[in-house]
């Protein structure tokens, strides 16, 4: 009787890959449509290890990692300490396309280039992954910045090309995955993968627990040695582990082998994706470091003499398929757990200790004298840079002595001195009075704008404008803008036409929304949750005219050089005005910079301008005299790189930061 195919007889393994891998390219490809983007990181536990080790070296967390990212790295930890490498055996898409490749290899019947396991080719090889390890996690912890996305294969593919990536390295990681494997079975994890470097090491963990455990000995004596230094000690033991002693024994499960049913086929050492020599083996267990429990050794076995248990007596086809159970079991732990806690995106204290008159530290203030308030509804704080900007904040606030940053719930928690400070000043500093114009009135039909002011809870943070704006461009009512100023509660002023007659059941019902239900270009919905709280709205009305409300919605941009204005003096001074209504763009604004800057490098030019004109419309306009002139300004404003000088010995040449279409028109000027 024939021996039924591997694909057949070890179904749990291909179930998984072949489901995780359709899943990713369903839903990356948007092949079922979704309103949730996917977020190719969300489940990576290389990245979760990155994250953690950051976190332990720097006390924060790269940008958009999260407690999910962490849990998945700390269960494919728990995963090949106890088990195996069950990640790299079930869930890999980069061991599933290999996996593939290999097949498909096979079937056209070209073999591929056997590289030992052992031989001195083999050992050579096998260091260039844990130098890729040491290079990714010391990249990652300096800058806070997923290093491995510049190259990771996996990460170019699912963002198409779009993410954070280096586009040469992503392109030579892929042609190394495919053209790499399809020579060499798994070469990518035989010899390249980071997380196999791991996996491996981890594998020795007794003496990976004794290099940590001498590392915070030698800490706790006051060596103080770099955490890079731990990094090299672990890459280097595990790749001296892994050529010199590559049979760990810590697992608890493993291979078994029934010396006296095996017939030395040598069909499970074929089938093995590593080639692992199973047929030589003489103690009755498979203890490779490159075995990743993915029983395709057993299935291939005809003889029945393979079967995966924690010992020899273990029997029955219970314990071949649990590998893959207690794969699913453990990432389903790991989602679990990183919903149930947030680890903060970054936890940092300052100012405690000053330097001393004889150069020694001296403690200002004791941990015991301080104070934490929670900050909600920071909804600005969206990664790791954000928190940063956050931290610089309050570190101008005197009395405020660090700072825990959760951007997952968009809150901070602030340590302070109550001696010094108070959460409601507090509030106060961070607080960044904002507008939003919800539209812009005809100044032709609308000579005056009615405004009142209501009184808010729970958005203090400078997006909650953008959304309450929102909901009241949603409504269809004739409102033209809003405006905060801080008090608690919070003062928003208001603009609407005069005809507007709205009361407060109005307003509670519009600011209370649970849910701002967002039109999205090319059709579909963002819904965004707002947690809002109207208190009142205020007695009395006031009045002010249309053009004064549109000066006071429009954000201007200026910038004059003191030194062109006195050269200038006495002579001749133009303006050149370019009109358009996109103007009004905010990225008009954050562009604003690199056009006076390319411009301010040509003798002539006096400042650089966006803002309203006399009639009221969107404009650029460049101050300037002898001896430059209108073509020369439209030559250099059109120019497809500028000169953009960041300092003294920092002058680029980059793209242009902005496109104009028609020439402007010029103008005197006058004070």
């Amino acid at each position: 009787m024939a021996k039924k195919s591997t694909i057949i007889t070890n179904w749990p393994k291909y179930l998984l890959q072949w489901g995780v891998l359709v899943a990713l390219i369903v839903f990356i490809t948007g092949l079922i449509p979704s309103e949730v983007a996917v977020d190719p990181e969300a489940y990576c536990p290389m990245g979760g290890l990155q994250a953690l080790a950051t976190y332990l070296a720097n006390n924060s967390l790269p940008c958009s990692m999260s407690s999910l990212q962490v849990m998945m790295g700390i269960a494919l930890v728990a995963a090949v300490v106890l088990f195996s490498k069950l990640f790299c055996a079930f869930i890999c898409p980069l061991g599933t396309v290999q996996d593939l490749i290999s097949k498909a290899r096979n079937a056209m019947h070209i073999k591929s280039l056997k590289i030992r396991n052992g031989s001195v080719a083999d050992k050579v090889l096998r260091i260039v992954k844990y130098a890729l390890l040491f290079w990714i996690f010391y990249s990652t912890v300096e800058a806070s910045e997923l290093f491995c996305k510049n190259l990771d294969p996996y990460y170019a593919v699912a963002t198409g090309f779009k993410g954070e990536i280096t586009l040469w390295m992503s392109i030579v990681s892929i042609c190394v995955v495919v053209l790499g494997s399809f020579l060499v079975d798994m070469f990518w994890c035989r010899y390249l993968c980071p997380l196999g470097a791991i996996s491996n090491t981890l594998k020795f963990w007794l003496w990976i627990g004794v290099l940590f455990g001498a590392y915070y000995l030698a800490d706790v004596l006051g060596a103080n040695i770099p955490w890079a230094v731990l990094l090299g000690a672990f890459c280097v033991v595990g790749y001296l582990l892994e050529i010199f002693h590559a049979k760990p024994k810590l697992q608890v499960l493993k291979v078994q082998k029934n010396m006296a049913a095996c017939n030395n086929c040598g069909l499970c050492m074929k089938k093995c994706p590593y080639h692992i020599d199973i047929k030589s083996c003489r103690n009755g267990v498979i203890d490779s470091v490159d075995c990743t429990l993915c029983g395709e050794c057993v299935a291939s076995c005809a003889t029945g003499a393979l079967q995966v248990g924690v010992t020899a007596k273990a029997k029955g086809k219970f314990w071949n398929i649990l590998p893959a159970i207690l794969t699913v079991v453990l990432i389903a732990f790991g989602m679990w757990a990183g919903g149930k806690f947030e680890l903060p995106t970054i936890d940092m204290k300052w100012g405690m200790e000053v330097m001393g008159p004889d150069s020694t530290m001296v403690k200002v203030v004791d941990m015991d004298e301080l104070e934490t308030v929670t900050i909600d509804g920071l909804r600005s704080v969206k990664c790791y840079g954000s928190s940063m900007a956050f931290k610089a904040k309050l570190q101008k606030i005197q009395g405020v002595y660090g700072v825990k940053v959760f951007v997952k719930r968009h809150a901070a928690d602030v340590l302070y001195n109550p001696a010094q400070t108070n959460p409601d000043k507090i509030q106060e500093a961070i607080f960044v009075p904002s507008k939003f114009r919800i539209q812009t009135p005809d100044p032709a039909q609308t000579d005056s704008i009615k405004v009142v002011v209501i009184r808010t809870e729970g958005m203090y943070d400078k997006m909650d404008i953008n959304y309450l704006g929102m909901q009241f461009r949603l409504t269809g009512k004739k409102l033209y803008g809003i405006e905060t100023e801080f008090a608690c509660p919070l003062i928003v002023r208001v603009y609407m036409d005069p005809s507007e007659e709205l009361d407060e059941d109005w307003f509670e019902e519009v600011v209370e929304m649970e849910e701002l239900v967002m039109p999205v270009h090319g059709g579909g919905e963002n819904i965004i949750e707002v947690d809002y709280k109207f208190v009142e709205l205020e007695d009395g009305v006031s009045y002010i005219s249309t053009e004064e409300f549109i000066r006071k919605m429009f954000n201007p941009f200026r910038v004059q050089w003191k030194s062109r204005i006195e050269k200038a003096a006495g002579k001749q001074q133009y303006v050149y005005e370019i009109v358009d209504k996109n103007y009004e763009k905010p990225i008009i604004l954050r562009n604003m910079p690199f056009l006076s800057n390319h411009l301010s490098t040509h003798e002539g030019v006096i400042g650089v301008y966006l803002d309203l004109n006399k009639d009221l419309q969107p404009a650029i306009q460049i101050r300037y005299a002898e001896p430059m002139t209108p073509e020369k300004l439209w030559e250099l404003m059109t120019m497809e790189t500028w000169t953009i000088t960041y300092k003294a010995d920092d002058v680029r040449q980059e793209g242009a930061k902005l496109n104009f279409k028609s020439e402007g028109t010029v103008y005197e000027f006058t004070e």
